[in-house]
């Protein structure tokens, strides 16, 4: 329990910590996103049997029923995380069947389960992670989220289509949903510009969808709240038009709605990074917003 609350307050304060080590967005541009590996037959029984057992928690009040609690909000490209705290606690998860954290987004005007995760605090120089799934699929780590020379190890488990896979540690197509938009096109998510400006868009969406889901305390600073306001009134004119070009098939129109809703999140990023105060807020920053990206760190 102890290193569970030691976790949400770091967690908390890298929320409210201000930018990334590198201002603009000709970084994120440039990283390499997240490939889809493949996943086996058996992987993907495993993964219905565990959505079947979780079933019963559709929604988060029965979650809540069952003794789950959500921490830090709803994050855009994982959704909220309702954590059974005493399941937390026990060390390596070593049984699938008995998840510890429930993912839950909207999702067609209602809260909906949309995952599961398995999470466990231990040594930074503990590099062996349990094999819950056919395939051992790569866990991630949170370093920022632990003691000193512990690091938090995670493994999502998404029960609807991610362009990443189902254990990928985010899901992009989470803020799309959220405003009753379709996912970007999965098979078009392989390529990297596409990617790139899929998940931009997708953060541009976030700040509309929940404008308490990214940076909320740096928002509140008058100089970025100058820049953040506007630019979300730019956004909403532009989510029907996408809407319009999904309806239509226009891939083309897709696309070009896309870069503005891109655009906007860039100056939106650059005007939380201007704020940055500290070279270790920065440094902070830049892996949160690499992190809702997709760019987790595996194991």
């Amino acid at each position: 329990m102890q290193r569970l609350q030691s976790g949400l307050v770091m967690m908390m304060t890298l929320l409210a910590s201000a930018a990334r080590a590198q201002s603009g967005m000709g970084a994120m541009q440039g990283m390499s996103m997240p490939q889809h590996q493949p996943v086996s037959s058996d992987a993907l029984r495993q993964i219905k049997r565990i959505e079947a057992e979780t079933r019963a928690f559709d929604d988060s009040v029965a979650a809540e029923r069952a003794g789950y609690i959500p921490v830090f909000g709803w994050i855009p490209t994982m959704g909220v995380h309702w954590v059974d705290r005493a399941r937390m606690t026990k060390g390596q998860q070593t049984q699938a069947a008995a998840p510890d954290n429930l993912m839950y987004s909207r999702i067609g005007g209602r809260d909906s389960l949309v995952g599961a995760a398995y999470a466990y605090f231990g040594a930074e120089s503990d590099t062996t992670t349990p094999r819950l799934f056919d395939g051992a699929p790569p866990w991630h780590e949170h370093p920022d989220l632990a003691p000193p020379g512990e690091t938090l190890t995670m493994l999502h488990v998404w029960f609807v289509p991610s362009p990443d896979g189902p254990f990928a540690g985010t899901n992009p197509n989470l803020p799309y949903w959220a405003l009753g938009l379709a996912a970007p096109d999965s098979m078009r998510m392989r390529d990297p510009v596409f990617s790139a400006r899929a998940r931009r868009a997708a953060l541009a969406l976030a700040e509309v969808a929940d404008t308490m889901a990214i940076l909320p305390n740096l928002g509140r600073r008058p100089e970025v709240a100058a820049v953040i306001g506007p630019r979300r009134d730019s956004i909403r004119p532009l989510i029907p038009q996408l809407r319009a070009a999904e309806r239509s098939g226009d891939a083309s129109a897709w696309d070009r709605t896309a870069d503005r809703l891109a655009a906007q999140w860039d100056a939106m990023n650059a005007a939380y990074v201007a704020s940055a105060r500290t070279t270790d807020g920065r440094a902070r920053i830049q892996r949160f917003i690499a992190m809702l990206m997709g760019e987790h760190g595996h194991e």
